[in-house]
């Protein structure tokens, strides 16, 4: 009876430490409607600004290590036109936080080699909707990710996400100014 017992609480324990994981998307994405809303009211902060990078850290940690190809970030960097907490224009709170969280989902599946149950055009569609609200074309990416492998695929765009939601967490209009 006590193994019955031992072998519920293990479960129980897994069950709460995925569910706190797959949250973190959906964290982030209230964060930044917040986030969004304080910079519409008030204007930017150093502190609002800290608190978006925070959270977009501890995402992008829970899909670490990403499949980085060399010249992602500055292809992707040139093509974002808006700070992540601008989104919401395209994507709504809730469509965002289910994104980030199954993308978390995806990868831990990858990492774990449960491919077969990864959902590759949906991963992609996804991507697509984030990209679209950042301002990026994703067949101006799509040198990075065209791979028949699923596996290989899936890595390449959690990679691209992880890198242009890191990019565009640090994104500012001055940049654009700036390189004119």
């Amino acid at each position: 009876m006590s193994i019955e017992a031992d072998s519920k609480n293990i479960a129980n324990n897994l069950t709460d430490y995925v569910e706190e994981e797959l949250r973190v998307g959906e964290a982030l994405a209230h964060i930044l409607a917040a986030a969004s809303v304080v910079i519409e009211l008030e204007g930017e902060s150093d502190d609002i600004k800290e608190t978006v990078r925070r959270y977009v850290d501890l995402w992008i940690s829970k899909i670490s290590p990403i499949d980085y190809s060399p010249g992602m970030a500055e292809v992707i960097g040139s093509k974002i036109k808006v700070n992540i907490t601008k989104i919401f224009r395209n994507i709504d709170e809730d469509e965002l936080g289910k994104i980030l969280d199954s993308v978390v989902d995806i990868k831990k599946k990858l990492d774990h080699n449960v491919i077969d149950s990864v959902n590759i055009i949906e991963l992609e569609a996804n991507t697509e909707k984030i990209f679209r609200a950042l301002g990026i074309d994703l067949n101006d990416v799509r040198m990075f990710f065209n791979f028949i492998d699923v596996e290989k695929r899936a890595n390449r765009l959690i990679s691209l996400l992880a890198v242009a939601i890191g990019i565009s967490a640090l994104w500012d209009e001055k940049w654009i100014v700036g390189s004119q």
